[in-house]
C-alpha cells in the first residue's frame, strides 16, 4: 500500500511538472482566473432586467457575436444582449445571403459564443427554414438551439403570420425575440434589402404585426430598416422593448453587426451603420508586418523568440547520427 501511495504521488508530481512545462511552451493557453481582471462584475442580464431598462428609458445595447472571442468581448465590455446573428452566413462563412445557413452550422457558432458569454442575455437567430414547416418543427429546432447551442432565447423573422409559432414556443417557456420590418431572410421576395413601412398602409401592417407578436409572448421585438417616426410610434404602443437597426433613436435599444461596428466588413455599408473601430486596417498592418519579418529574417530572433539546447547535447546528437561535421549559425536579418 505504501509503495502504491509513493508511486501515485510521484506520478501526480510528474504529470503536474509536465503540465507546467506545457503551459510555459504553449503559444495559446486556456484562459484562467478571468475574475482577476479589473472589469467590475456585472449582474446577469435577464428578461426582467431588460424590461427594467425599458421602464427606466435606459437604451439597451445589442451586438452580434459569432465565436468565443467575440462572445467574450461582448460579455466583458458591457453589452446587454449578445445576438448570434444569422449574418454569420455572410461575415463568417462567405455565403451570399443568410438563407444558406443551416441549423447545424448555427448550433456550432452558438456553442462557441456561449462559452465566451456570461453576463449578457444570449439570443440566437433561428435559421431560414427551421421554423416554416409547422409548430412541431419550430419547437424541435428551438429546443435544439437551447439544449445544444446553449443560448437563452431564439429570434424569429416575420409578422403576424408567424404569431402561432411564437406562441407555441413561449407557451412552453422558450423566450422569443421577434423581428419585423425588413426581413433579411426574405430579401428575394422583397426584391432586395429595402426600407419598409414608408406608407401609411405598410407602416400599419408592421405595427399590427408587432402587436400580434407581443400578444403571442415575444419578450422583445427588433425593428429593422423602417422610418424613425414609425419605429418610435410602434415603441410607444408596445409593452416590450424594441431593438432598432436602421430604425432611428426612438427604440428601446440598438443592435449592430460586429463586423460593421469593427470596420472589418468589406461589403456594402448600409446607411444606418457607424463604424466604431478600424480593425480592418490593424489586421492588414499586422499581417503585412508579419509576412515582411519572416521574409527578411527578422522573425524569429533565435535568442529572444526561441528555445536553446546545450552545446554538449547537440554534439551528442550529431555523434549519434554520425553527422559531426554539421554546423549551423542563426541567419542575420536582411537590411534594406
Amino acid at each position: 500500500m505504501h509503495a502504491q501511495m509513493l508511486f501515485s504521488t510521484s506520478r501526480t508530481r510528474a504529470v503536474a511538472s509536465i503540465a507546467r512545462l506545457g503551459q510555459r511552451c504553449m503559444s495559446v493557453r486556456p484562459l484562467k482566473y478571468e475574475h482577476l481582471t479589473n472589469t467590475p462584475a456585472r449582474k446577469k442580464v435577464t428578461i426582467a432586467s431588460l424590461h427594467a431598462l425599458r421602464q427606466e428609458r435606459t437604451p439597451i445595447t445589442v451586438l452580434t457575436a459569432y465565436d468565443y472571442p467575440t462572445g467574450r468581448a461582448a460579455s466583458m465590455h458591457g453589452i446587454d444582449i449578445t445576438l448570434v446573428g444569422d449574418s454569420l452566413a455572410q461575415v463568417c462563412l462567405g455565403y451570399s445571403s443568410t438563407t444558406s445557413l443551416t441549423l447545424d452550422e448555427m448550433l456550432h457558432h452558438c456553442r462557441a459564443v456561449a462559452r465566451g458569454s456570461s453576463t449578457p442575455f444570449l439570443v440566437a437567430d433561428m435559421p431560414f427554414g427551421s421554423y416554416y414547416a409547422g409548430k412541431e418543427d419550430t419547437v424541435r429546432a428551438a429546443v435544439r438551439m437551447l439544449q445544444e447551442g446553449n443560448v437563452e432565447a431564439v429570434k424569429l423573422e416575420g409578422g403576424s403570420e408567424i404569431a402561432g409559432r411564437v406562441q407555441a414556443l413561449t407557451s412552453i417557456g422558450i423566450p422569443v425575440m421577434a423581428h419585423v420590418g425588413l426581413l433579411p431572410q426574405r430579401h428575394t421576395a422583397l426584391s432586395g434589402y429595402r426600407v419598409q413601412g414608408r406608407t401609411a398602409n405598410s407602416g400599419r401592417s408592421i405595427l399590427h404585426s408587432a402587436l400580434a407578436l407581443e400578444e403571442a409572448g415575444a419578450f422583445s421585438i427588433v425593428l429593422e430598416a423602417i422610418p424613425a417616426s414609425l419605429a418610435a410610434y410602434i415603441t410607444s404602443r408596445l409593452k416590450v422593448p424594441t431593438i432598432g437597426i436602421g430604425a432611428g433613436p426612438g427604440c428601446s435599444g440598438q443592435v449592430l453587426v460586429w463586423d460593421d461596428v469593427m470596420g472589418t466588413w468589406a461589403g456594402h455599408k448600409a446607411k444606418f451603420v457607424r463604424r466604431f473601430g478600424d480593425v480592418k486596417s490593424e489586421v492588414e498592418r499586422g499581417v503585412k508586418a508579419y509576412a515582411s519579418a519572416v521574409r527578411d529574417g527578422s522573425f524569429p530572433q533565435h535568442d529572444k523568440e526561441g528555445y536553446g539546447m546545450d552545446d554538449g547535447e547537440i554534439e551528442k546528437l550529431l555523434e549519434m547520427e554520425g553527422d559531426r561535421e554539421w554546423t549551423w549559425s542563426p541567419p542575420k536579418p536582411v537590411t534594406n
